[in-house]
């Protein structure tokens, strides 16, 4: 039994026999693949079942939808590569979000949600769906573009959205439609000419750059593709950047303050260092990044902690006998006094507290945020004279026994600046895959597809056309072709 419609589309089918759907391009009658029901083997079966759940246009447009909500779900929660703070995921999520919040968005991967399993396993199904989607159809098309059926009846020419009847012969009619660009079959008493059939192929070239950007999207989960590395550095300071040939040299971290002391403005003047000589300089600052083979260097953050501690050393009479300076990060173990006498430092926390279990000196972070120093004075024999413990930060905190004893004249500030190295290589290829969508977009929206048909009955040119899109242009480009006026042509539209 003859079908009327495509069973893909649901297109009025013509009356003569066809083997492809003229609207969808899909595979009509015995053409069809043959269904693995009918030839028991289970494999084949699920594989036809899969292909055939995969080939739904609505399956495909659900897998985008969830795709589409996923993304945006991971634009509303925080990254953990962006996050400007030194503590870990699992300390850092349930303070910024709250203790319930927080543990779910880390238990649904929705802090790293672009790099996650379930991001990668939809981003998956959505190219699966695309590559069969695309298949399913494409193969049918392409034949029909490239096999069309010149021969047509009457009645079939009569139905097309532009119908006319001209005096003239195939021959003057083929050359015609060849100078205005088409591409003519002949057989026997009918032609068929097209233009434009590439904007058919429009939708599937968008499909191709999908699955580009798709694939440079899952290329960002591989290491080598992807890679990020994050530097703190002191002003003045070089530090080599992890698995790389280069340091970066921080000359002077600066930053501006709004009236209400909020940061208006921070930057670092920024040098990249190789082998000991500077190959770039540049101030870095937020969405101005230093680039260099490669790799972006991104402002991010910050911090100001107590730097260099400027003591003084006094005898019994309270009168100056040395000054040191100590560094706060990393204390040297002796200082010098006099000829006969040495500090020595016996014990030194950055974050002093009491562990409430052991009842001991602690740190209570890794901050310098309540630094003490506890030293030994000791002559020339090594033997102790005098001992002395003091909070840098508390000038009146301070104690000792012995001739001397150590007071704080002045703490200087320390600034550190925290620099981003980002590098993408799927970078280009996100891009070539956009442009490759637009490329199919302008296709799709700027060329058409027009058909033409023409058959000769008793030395009359019965002449139909079809536009899938533009048919206005195409009722023009008719009356163009056969130089007749407004009012001769029959339009179905």
């Amino acid at each position: 039994m003859a079908l009327s419609k495509c069973p893909g589309c649901a297109a009025a089918l013509p009356e003569e026999e066809s083997n492809f759907c003229p609207e969808c391009g899909r595979a009509l009658g015995n053409l069809e693949r043959p269904r693995a029901a009918a030839q028991g083997n289970g494999w084949i079966e699920f594989v036809d079942k899969a292909w055939d759940f995969f080939a739904s246009t609505r399956v495909a447009v659900v897998l985008i939808a969830l795709l589409a909500v996923a993304s945006i779900l991971g634009s509303l929660v925080e990254q953990e590569h962006l996050y400007q703070d030194w503590r870990p995921p699992q300390l850092y999520y349930p303070d910024r979000y709250g203790e319930f919040w927080g543990n779910l968005y880390l238990r649904l991967g929705l802090t790293h949600a672009y790099t996650s399993v379930w991001f990668s396993t939809l981003v998956l199904l959505v190219v699966v769906s695309l590559i069969i989607c695309s298949f399913h159809r494409l193969v049918p098309l392409h034949r029909m573009l490239t096999r069309p059926q010149v021969w047509k009846l009457a009645q079939f020419i009569r139905r097309q959205d532009v119908v006319h009847e001209a005096a003239g012969t195939l021959d003057e009619m083929e050359q015609k439609l060849k100078k205005r660009g088409y591409k003519v079959l002949r057989e026997r008493e009918c032609l068929y000419a097209d233009r434009g059939r590439i904007s058919r192929y429009g939708a599937y070239i968008i499909h191709i750059g999908l699955l580009i950007v798709a694939f440079s999207a899952v290329g960002k989960a591989v290491p080598a593709w992807n890679q990020t590395r994050d530097v703190w550095i002191q002003d003045g300071q070089t530090v080599k950047v992890p698995d790389t040939t280069f340091a970066i040299t921080n000359h002077k971290f600066t930053m501006e303050l709004y009236p209400t002391g909020m940061p208006a403005r921070f930057a670092t003047d920024a040098s990249i260092v190789r082998d000991g000589q500077e190959v770039k300089r540049q101030t870095v600052e937020v969405n101005k990044p230093l680039s260099y083979e490669g790799w972006e260097v991104y402002q991010t953050s910050w911090r100001e902690e107590p730097g260099i501690a400027r003591l003084k050393v006094t005898n019994e009479g309270g009168f100056p006998v040395a000054n040191l300076a100590i560094d706060l990060r990393q204390p040297e173990q002796e200082y010098r006094i006099t000829d006969q006498v040495k500090m020595v430092i016996s014990a030194y926390y950055h974050d002093f507290t009491v562990d409430p279990q052991s009842k001991q000196p602690a740190n209570a972070s890794f901050e310098i945020r309540n630094p003490v120093i506890m030293a030994d004075f000791v002559g020339t024999e090594g033997k102790t004279v005098g001992r002395a413990a003091l909070m840098l930060l508390n000038k009146e905190a301070s104690y000792y026994e012995g001739p001397f004893a150590l007071s704080v004249e002045t703490v200087d500030t320390r600034w550190y600046t925290a620099l981003k190295l980002h590098k993408d290589k799927t970078v280009p290829w996100m891009y070539f895959g956009l442009g490759v969508v637009m490329l199919g977009m302008m296709i799709t929206f700027f060329l058409f597809h027009w058909q033409v048909w023409v058959r000769e009955e008793q030395g009359v040119l019965l002449v139909g056309a079809r536009a899938y899109k533009n048919k206005f242009g195409l009722k023009q480009d008719l009356k163009r072709l056969l130089g007749i006026v407004d009012g001769e042509v029959t339009a179905n539209i």
